[in-house]
């Protein structure tokens, strides 16, 4: 017996409703992005259409492809701004920022994909300000925002359960390595990854101010929820080391405790737990924050504490995210001004430290933690750390965060580089360096290194065996250059970068990575039996040879019972010895800049 009409339409009403109750609970709870008590994180497919559907949802914002990653998927910028972007690329992306007259924040997410706090935390900060226009004019009047989704996406892709031992959740996440196994936090200045290549570029492009990379930590177990890593004051230089240290970090802790989330310097322990005191972390070039601070942009690592609830970890990185951006907005002119003195200064320094080292020097911090105790362990029957969290407490412990140069770089005019390192010359490009050719052949007078002694790591280290410089000595010497050998001038925005990669003494410099380690081989050797009979000659016709001979013979241990390190040393002496074997292929101009 068929429905009355009325009855008909109640059904199909209940169905509706019914259906549409079920769609959006089965939505919500299906959103990997929610801010719930979830222990889920968004695949890079799921994490790209997101951020695809918030700049759709909005006309300021902008979503666009800037390069490759190593597994071969786009890497994406999501740009909010209130100006107009001509194209959607790094073009139009550099086109826009070089007419604004705001600060630029970037925020770098999933560089470690196991760690993938920033990811669910930008998705829903952005989210929040898309959906309070007023908030986002405020914001977006103050500066421009750049957000890389996913940026370690061969590590994304690589998803598990349990590669992240230590951490307590989420469910699935990424692995750290890329498609290449690289930690791509190690990568910034020897770009062997597509990924270090994309961000360069995106990075020399959009030109940032501040720079937030987002991490989950390692370490000591304590209360804190976030922790932070800033670029070291000491490191960053005059003008924005004291702003740092006296005026943005206290506001940032500050702020963080307004809002619920007391946060500590990075744990990076003195000792075996936090009671012994903690160490402010030397992030060097090989780093994100390292990096930016090259090029005058203030940077901090969030690191989120691994054993918090995955929930937990993303509403403190958000309520950094939030942070940050309200002390651009409330010290926009400071932040300015301040790195216009950190440029004003490097345009007019005769030299600049390239190497630093930590002081004895400490400040108190006002620090919380769980007791630790010792025990025997059920699994080695040795004794194990343990921590306590029913019973915390709360002291004064050391802050060792002072560091001093130990290698200072003479700036010169200019800097040559042979055209023959082509992997060093295309890095300094990618990097805005500005150089000319050589335009015919010519012989000139340079600043010549040679390297005395250097050790090298005996496993490769990120795909490299890392040198340890022991010394370098700079000589005046005549240097054959060719057309389309390269000249470096030292009047440029870049030369800190500069002076960090082209002095051998630099953490990170290029010698250090060993780009340079063909020419530290000595190629042309001789036969003993045929160079006795040379030796002789020379002997018997330089007085001074023989004379310097017999002097090393009796001051050198071990040299008058080794015939062959005798005949090496005359070698060494003669005019038959090549004189570029360890030559650094790096020269300077005989002149400093003045």
């Amino acid at each position: 017996m068929p429905l009355n009409p009325r009855l008909q339409l109640l059904f199909l009403f209940t169905v509706l409703v019914t259906g549409i109750t079920a769609f959006a609970q089965q939505s919500f709870s299906t959103d990997p992005f929610v801010e719930q008590d979830d222990n889920r994180t968004p695949t890079w497919e799921e994490t790209i259409d997101a951020f695809y559907s918030l700049a759709k949802a909005c006309e300021y914002a902008h979503l666009m492809q800037v390069g490759q990653s190593d597994v071969g998927r786009p890497i994406h910028a999501f740009v909010l701004t209130l100006s107009a972007i001509d194209s959607l690329n790094l073009s139009g992306l550099q086109a826009m920022r070089q007419t604004s007259e705001r600060l630029g924040l970037l925020i770098n997410n999933a560089i470690h994909p196991g760690e993938p706090c920033g990811v669910d935390a930008s998705v829903n900060w952005i989210r929040e300000l898309i959906a309070h226009p007023g908030r986002m004019h405020s914001v977006l009047s103050t500066m421009d925002i750049t957000v890389i989704p996913m940026y370690n996406i061969g590590g994304a892709l690589n998803r598990n359960c349990c590669t992240r031992t230590n951490q307590n959740g989420p469910e699935m996440y990424g692995f750290r390595g890329n498609a290449r196994n690289l930690d791509l936090n190690r990568d910034f200045i020897k770009m062997d990854s597509r990924n270090a290549r994309s961000f360069v570029e995106l990075f020399h492009s959009f030109s940032p101010d501040v720079l937030i990379d987002t991490h989950t930590s390692n370490g000591a177990d304590y209360p804190y929820e976030m922790t932070l890593i800033s670029t070291q004051p000491d490191k960053a230089g005059p003008a924005l080391g004291v702003f740092i240290r006296d005026k943005m970090e206290p506001t940032l802790f500050a702020s963080m405790l307004r809002r619920g989330i007391p946060t500590s310097p990075y744990v990076y322990l003195k000792g075996e737990t936090p009671e012994d005191g903690i160490v402010g972390f030397l992030e060097t070039p090989r780093y994100s924050t390292g990096y930016a601070v090259l090029f005058g942009c203030i940077g901090f690592t969030a690191e989120a504490h691994m054993l918090k609830p995955f929930a937990t970890r993303v509403k403190a990185t958000k309520a950094f995210i939030e942070s940050i951006v309200e002390f651009m907005q409330m010290h926009s002119s400071d932040i300015k001004t301040v790195c216009a003195a950190e440029a004003d200064r490097l345009r007019n320094v005769q030299s600049l430290p390239v190497r630093w080292e930590r002081t004895a020097k400490s400040s108190p911090l006002s620090f919380e933690g769980f007791e630790s105790k010792k025990e025997i362990s059920s699994v080695t029957g040795e004794l194990r750390l343990r921590y306590d969290r029913t019973r915390k407490w709360s002291k004064e412990i050391p802050f060792y965060n002072y560091y001093k140069s130990s290698a200072e770089s003479l700036i010169p005019e200019f800097w040559v580089i042979p055209q023959a390192w082509r992997h060093v010359v295309d890095r300094l490009q990618c990097n805005g360096v500005t150089m000319r050719p050589v335009e015919s052949d010519t012989t000139i007078l340079l600043r010549t290194g040679k390297i005395y002694g250097f050790t090298s790591l005996p496993n490769p280290y990120e795909g490299h065996h890392v040198n340890k410089l022991d010394s370098v000595e700079w000589l005046v010497s005549l240097v054959q250059l060719f057309a389309g050998d390269w000249v470096i001038p030292s009047d440029q925005r870049n030369l800190r970068y500069l002076c960090e990669v082209l002095d051998p003494r630099g953490h990170d410099s290029f010698f250090a990575w060993n780009f340079f380690d063909s020419a530290m081989q000595q190629k042309e050797y001789f036969s003993g039996y045929v160079f006795e009979d040379t030796a002789a000659e020379l002997l018997a016709s330089d007085s001074l040879l023989r004379i310097s001979f017999e002097y090393a013979k009796s001051s050198t241990p071990g040299l008058r019972e080794n015939p062959q390190s005798q005949l090496d040393w005359l070698y060494r002496a003669s005019p038959h010895y090549e004189r570029t074997s360890n030559r650094y292929p790096v020269f300077m101009s005989v002149s400093n800049r003045k």
